[in-house]
């Protein structure tokens, strides 16, 4: 198998799944973090923790992307029982 399928399956197999769970997790982390702020009066909540989804999400990429680089090269004829 081509190494750049094999790179793109595992990038499509790490960012598909993620992205709607992370995109639902930051708008109800978001949710709760300006409904609290609301709460105990503080004026203007600072934007900061919005960007943790956005953090952990380019931090799980090249873990995807890791498993490419670690598996090793072989050949069609090694996998193949005899």
């Amino acid at each position: 198998m081509p190494r750049t399928v094999l790179a793109r399956a595992a990038l499509l197999e790490t960012a598909l799944p993620l992205a709607p769970a992370l995109l639902l997790a930051g708008v109800g982390g978001t949710a709760v973090y300006l409904a609290y702020a609301g709460f105990v009066g503080a004026g203007s909540p600072p934007l900061l923790p919005l960007l943790v989804p956005v953090a952990v999400y380019a931090a799980c990429l090249p873990a995807g992307r890791g498993d490419v680089a670690a598996a090793p090269a072989t050949h069609p004829a090694e996998l193949r029982s005899t």
